[in-house]
């Protein structure tokens, strides 16, 4: 059952990340407001990889779902900041 628990939260977080990816692509150097809801879409699925690890430790962490979608996380936020940085130097 935790295993369960564990697969179906690790969806959600990589919906998210999805989700905001989606958002960083919509912006593309001309919306900060469309890049600031995929911050928020990034801080949520990070709570919920933060829940998923002090819930269930190391299985959690050991987990390929788990890895993958914190890798996705951090490669989706560099690409917000990057975006971020490209809109500020057009302004």
């Amino acid at each position: 059952m935790v295993q369960q628990n564990i697969h179906e939260q690790l969806q959600q977080a990589s919906q998210k990340i999805k989700d905001a990816q989606e958002k960083v692509l919509q912006a593309q150097g001309k919306d900060f407001q469309v890049l600031e809801q995929a911050e928020k879409q990034l801080r949520l699925a990070e709570e919920e990889l933060q829940g998923v690890s002090s819930q269930a430790g190391t299985e959690a962490t050991e987990n390929s779902q788990f890895q993958q979608a914190f890798e996705e996380l951090h490669d989706v936020r560099q690409q917000v900041t990057e975006a971020q940085q490209n809109i500020n130097d057009v302004l």
